[in-house]
């Protein structure tokens, strides 16, 4: 009867750890590394955007979703990918069109996933023939001495004003926080250059956010409330920054720090 009874208990084990398992493991996908190529399009230009997602259960499929400013309707294109990066192309259009745009990921069970996460109220976008501005450089070991900091670049031959374009972490992301806004007069020069500092007191500000050492993801969006920019950047020493090299181009780990000048 014992060995019956310890039998018993082994499967039970077993059923339980099972069962345990199956439920910490069963969540919606993640989408990330979300980028556009090229990101200033001209008339009638292509636009390939990319995404890299993963699911631990199985993805059933990966959804671009896209409108110019002229539709109602978002027409959808399914992305294709290997190794967990997904791509589909968005056909080109006219200059002065804005198109928004955003990811819809999907899991055997059904369960879905989008970026930006409250699409498709807000979405990303772009304007064609539009100047372009982006994250260029970011340092995430900082001190009370030298916070934290994301460089931005214009990579357009105009002036451009940030009053109103917002940058933010997961908080702001998530909505546990206020997304940090750019101040009146942050106007930053053609093929120039502009340093905001998000390590800041909450009592100071309550949008200040600190970026983590050991890695994470941020956001930038323009005036109207789209995503223009997002990045998810690696862990880094305290001299070293993650950064564009050229200035607006691919991202990797930089081992000079050039916080407001170019990367090149």
């Amino acid at each position: 009867m014992k060995k019956i009874n310890i039998l018993w208990a082994i499967a039970l084990v077993g059923l339980l750890g099972g069962c345990v398992k199956d439920e910490i493991f069963k969540g919606p996908p993640t989408i990330s590394n979300v980028t556009m190529t090229p990101v200033s399009p001209l008339t009638m230009q292509a636009v390939t955007v990319s995404a890299k997602v993963t699911d631990l259960n199985g993805l059933k499929s990966v959804v671009l979703n896209y409108k110019t400013d002229a539709q109602t309707a978002y027409q959808q294109i399914t992305m294709t990918g290997t190794s967990g990066i997904f791509t589909a192309q968005i056909p080109g259009q006219d200059g002065g069109s804005t198109i928004n745009y955003y990811l819809t990921a999907s899991n055997i069970f059904d369960m879905k996933t989008n970026h930006p996460a409250n699409a498709p109220t807000s979405t990303a976008a772009y304007t064609v023939g539009a100047a372009r501005i982006v994250m260029n450089e970011i340092y995430s070991r900082g001190t009370t001495a030298e916070p934290d900091w994301i460089e931005i670049y214009n990579d357009s031959d105009v002036a451009v004003d940030l009053a109103g374009y917002k940058i933010y972490d997961n908080g702001g992301q998530g909505g546990t926080k206020p997304k940090m806004e750019f101040p009146a007069g942050a106007v930053i020069p053609a093929r120039g250059f502009y340093v905001i500092v998000t390590d800041i007191p909450v009592a100071t500000n309550p949008a200040g956010f600190g970026l983590s050492s050991t890695g994470e993801e941020v956001w930038l969006e323009n005036k109207k409330g789209n995503l223009i920019d997002n990045v998810a950047f690696p862990a880094l020493d305290v001299t070293q920054t993650f950064g564009r090299k050229p200035n607006g181009g691919t991202w990797q780990v930089l081992n000079t720090i050039t916080k407001g000048t170019s990367n090149n």
